[in-house]
Formats: structure tokens, sequence, C-alpha cells
């Protein structure tokens, strides 16, 4: 059993990787295309199904590498049709992603680590602690996973990296995935329909965008330091003038513009005043601002904003000439809303 958890993943091996490992084991370099379009294009679940190689090719990669396809240990469904996906990796860790329908397509919420370290206050995941990364396979693993749930009609089309983790405190095996999903020897989504978020952490987003052209979402749910350093300690790190820095140098493309999330918390950051320090600060910025109405989980003390505070905050905005968007929430009946994942400890599945 050691022996087998010691081989690597063929889906954490970038596509050269699995070419290497072909061609140590005698074959030539084609093989890894076949290979590669198993993994990802075909989703295989075991070397078994990969029929276009011989059985002597299979034992022989089965000795040199695993294969370890990922699947949900629960599946929740909302009212409105989001289906929240628990999965237990290697270890016993736990996370979650989020499978939303909408008119012509899926848009999945993807979870990058078991467990978050950047203690935001009003996020539920935060409140786990930190289990470990994700590796690239486990990342890619929860794609496939959903897509297999998504009818023709409806692909998954649409990923989000908003679930469980910090992105980018992940960022190797992060890129590693994009890579996968990306590329043309993978899943070939569009770059415009995948989108990293980040808590801003500012010494890593020039690599980010070096590496990836996935879109860009920063979480930032306060106009000025000290509110947002009491809400996310990460500005403590990289106060705000960094961000906006790093931000400014962010290599965006022409037709592009970074989203920056709002969660809107009743009495604490949705005034008036809240709203225009927000414009200012903004100013000068290519984006688009998500706001986002909070949503409440077992053990907070925040509260949901009156319809009425989010729309006056969203007002200010427009009146400002910025692009303010209302982000509805999904499926906060099963607790799959934004800042409410929180995978189920060990002996809580019905």
């Amino acid at each position: 059993m050691e022996d087998k958890l010691e081989k690597p993943d063929l889906r954490d091996l970038d596509a050269q990787g699995v070419q290497d490992l072909l061609v140590g084991l005698g074959e030539k370099p084609y093989r890894a295309r076949q290979v590669l379009n198993w993994l990802y294009k075909r989703g295989a679940g075991s070397l078994e199904e990969m029929t276009d190689l011989s059985k002597g090719l299979r034992q022989r990669l089965g000795q040199a590498a695993a294969l370890r396809a990922l699947e949900p240990s629960l599946v929740e469904t909302s009212q409105d049709g989001t289906r929240k996906l628990l999965f237990i990796l290697a270890g016993g860790a736990r996370v979650e992603s989020v499978l939303i329908p909408e008119e012509d397509h899926h848009t999945l919420c993807v979870s990058s680590q078991a467990g978050c370290r950047q203690g935001c206050r009003f996020c539920r995941t935060a409140s786990l602690g930190f289990s470990r990364d994700l590796k690239p396979g486990e990342i890619t693993g929860q794609v496939l996973a959903a897509r297999a749930l998504c009818d023709k009609d409806r692909p998954l089309s649409n990923l989000v990296f908003m679930g469980m983790g910090e992105p980018l405190d992940n960022l190797d095996h992060l890129c590693l995935a994009l890579e996968h999903i990306l590329g043309d020897h993978g899943l070939q989504m569009s770059q415009r329909r995948v989108t990293v978020s980040t808590v801003g952490l500012a010494d890593r987003l020039a690599e980010l965008g070096r590496r990836t052209p996935a879109a860009l979402a920063v979480s930032l749910n306060a106009p000025n330091d000290e509110l947002r350093s009491q809400l996310m300690p990460v500005n403590l790190r990289f106060p705000l003038a960094q961000l906006k820095e790093a931000l400014l140098a962010y290599p965006l493309k022409p037709t592009r513009r970074i989203t920056l999330e709002y969660v809107l918390l009743a009495g604490v950051n949705d005034q008036p005043e809240h709203a225009r320090q927000l414009a200012k600060w903004v100013h000068g910025l290519k984006c688009k601002i998500n706001l986002i109405a909070y949503n409440p989980h077992e053990g907070s003390d925040f509260q949901r904003p009156s319809d009425q505070a989010v729309e006056r905050f969203q007002q200010i905005l427009l009146d400002k000439n910025l692009t303010a968007l209302l982000r509805a929430s999904r499926g906060a009946d099963i607790a799959a809303a934004c800042g409410q994942l929180a995978a189920k400890p060990a002996g809580d599945e019905p």
C-alpha cells in the first residue's frame, strides 16, 4: 500500500512529465497524447479504461504511476438546483465544491486547499484552520467530477476558484492544474471563463499573471486599512496601497478587467461613506465590482444587510460611473453560498 501511495499520480504531472514517464517506459512520445486525452478530455477513472493502449503498457504504466479518480462522497442539492459536492481526499482531508446551474451552462466553485490560513472573520472556511494544499490532480479532479454531473444542454463551462482555501497560497499546484484546465492537451476551457480569486497576496500577483491567462478576482471587502485589517488579517501584511500598486501592475489583456469582490456586512462596511471610499480607492484601476450580500452561517456575529442598504451602496458606485453588479447568492439553504463552505467532519454524513 505504501508503495502505491508513493507513485506519482498522472494528473499531478505536467504534459511533459507524462511524456517523460512514457519514454522512460520505452514508449514513443506520441503515446503521451493518447494518455493525456484519456486523463482530461475523456476523464478516465482508471488505467483499464485506456483501451487504445496495450494491456502490457497499461500494466507497466500502473507499476510506475497511479490514477486516482476523485468522486464526491456526498452531493447535496439546494432548492435552487445548486449542488454541493463533498470530496474525501487521501489522508482524510475534506473539501467541498459548488456546482451552480445557469440558463445554458454550469459554473463550478473550486477549492484549492483543505481549510485556509487567511483567517477572514466573515468566512466559515476560516473556522476550520488549515489542513493541507490540494495537489493538481485533486484540483482538476473536482472539475472532472462536476463535469460528469452536467448534461449536454448545460455543460460545465465556467470555473471560479472561490471555494475553500486561498489559491495563491498554493500557487504551483494551482498553475499546473490551470495548465490542464486551459491547455490544448487538457480540458480546453476558455480563459475568459476561468477566474482565480485571492484575498490579496500582493507579492504573488505578478507571478500569477505571468503563469496563467485566467481572469483575476480580488476579495476586497473594505475600503480602508483599519476596517480591512479587522476583517481580513492579510491586510496587515499587504495594506491597500500595496495591493493597489500590485493590481495596477498586473498584466491585463486590453479587453480584460479585474473583478473586485465586496461582501456587504450589515452596519460594518455597507454605509454610504464606505461606498464613497471604495469609489475613490478604485480610481485608475481597470475593474468591475461584484457586490455580495453576506450569507450568515453558524458561529458568525455578522448579519446580512437590508436590500435597501445594498441598493444604496450600489447606486453610489453607479453614480461614480463604476461598474457595480449585485451577485445573487446560490445554495444558501445547504450552506453552499459564498463564505459558507466547511466540509463536514468525519461521521457527519447522513
